[in-house]
């Protein structure tokens, strides 16, 4: 089962992922009290809180939830460590105010590892562009897309910012847009940024 919250101005989206009640967190980008009274309502452990890129808007609250959820597993890609670090790639100074670095322990995720939540398994897609280490996660046996900012119903994420790369972006969009018309797409976002 996917579930999606929406949180903040920029409506940044936080997917839960849960089976046999395990649940995988895709960002971390806002307190949402209503996703936390999901997840005790519904009984979850979360396993995984997984960063879809390192943008200040998906990322802001991860310390909290890593703190609510002490026996999670942090999970991102390895090129995205530059981002999360770097307050002016991650760009906590411009939709924060404070200049902030991301230096956690996590275990990296590459193109081609497996997720499990229950019986659900998630396949890590490295989607670089947006950022260099953005990723996709992609469930075949239910049919959806986690796509963060990579790719919204309404376009894709930007390259204007720092890392940002416009040919790579473009060659994860040729990859992506046949999975759109076969899978539901949850984006990073309800409009695009």
């Amino acid at each position: 089962m996917i579930r999606s919250f929406a949180y903040g101005m920029l409506s940044s989206n936080i997917c839960i992922v849960s089976d046999g009640g395990e649940a995988l967190i895709a960002d971390a980008g806002g307190y949402n009290e209503v996703m936390l009274r999901y997840i005790e309502k519904n009984n979850l452990k979360v396993k995984y809180i997984v960063l879809t890129h390192g943008h200040y808007d998906h990322i802001c609250e991860v310390e909290k939830y890593l703190s609510l959820f002490p026996e999670a597993t942090l999970m991102y890609h390895p090129r995205e460590h530059a981002v999360l670090t770097d307050p002016e790639a991650n760009l906590s100074p411009w939709l924060g105010r404070e200049h902030r670095s991301y230096d956690l322990p996590h275990k990296c995720i590459n193109e081609g590892d497996i997720i499990r939540v229950g019986s659900l398994e998630l396949k890590v897609l490295h989607t670089p562009g947006h950022t260099p280490g953005g990723i996709c996660l992609l469930c075949e046996g239910e049919k959806f897309l986690i796509s963060g900012d990579t790719i919204f119903d309404n376009g894709y994420g930007r390259t204007d910012f720092k890392y940002g790369n416009e040919t790579e972006l473009h060659r994860s969009l040729e990859r992506l847009y046949p999975l759109c018309r076969e899978y539901d797409l949850y984006a990073g976002h309800d409009t695009g940024f």
